[in-house]
């Protein structure tokens, strides 16, 4: 029951992080590195699937047990907002970036 619970907050972690992938990335492997903030903007029906890969990714790297809503929010915003600025450029760049600018709170 517990996971469950997590599965319903990572994917409120979509709903506020992503706007879309782009339907180019609808192939069975998508390589998260190459994947770019244009296609986070464009949006198709895959986006919460990526958005949860990208949470997960970034909480296990900071062995992050705890979610916080209120920091998830203010993180998926500050990524869209970095993202529209530069729509060639990887997500996962921009996020990266953005940790060692000091601009994202933990996720």
């Amino acid at each position: 029951m517990h996971f469950v619970v997590k599965g319903l907050q990572f994917s409120l972690f979509g709903a506020f992080l992503v706007l879309g992938v782009n339907s180019a990335a609808r192939a069975e492997t998508v390589d998260m590195a190459k994947f770019t903030c244009g296609q986070l903007l464009t949006g198709s029906p895959d986006a919460i699937e990526a958005a949860v890969w990208i949470g997960g990714y970034y909480n296990g790297m900071h062995k992050n047990t705890k979610l916080d809503l209120e920091n998830m929010k203010h993180n998926a915003e500050a990524v869209v907002a970095a993202c529209k600025d530069n729509q060639k450029k990887a997500v996962m760049q921009t996020i990266d970036e953005m940790f060692a600018a000091g601009k994202k709170k933990k996720m």
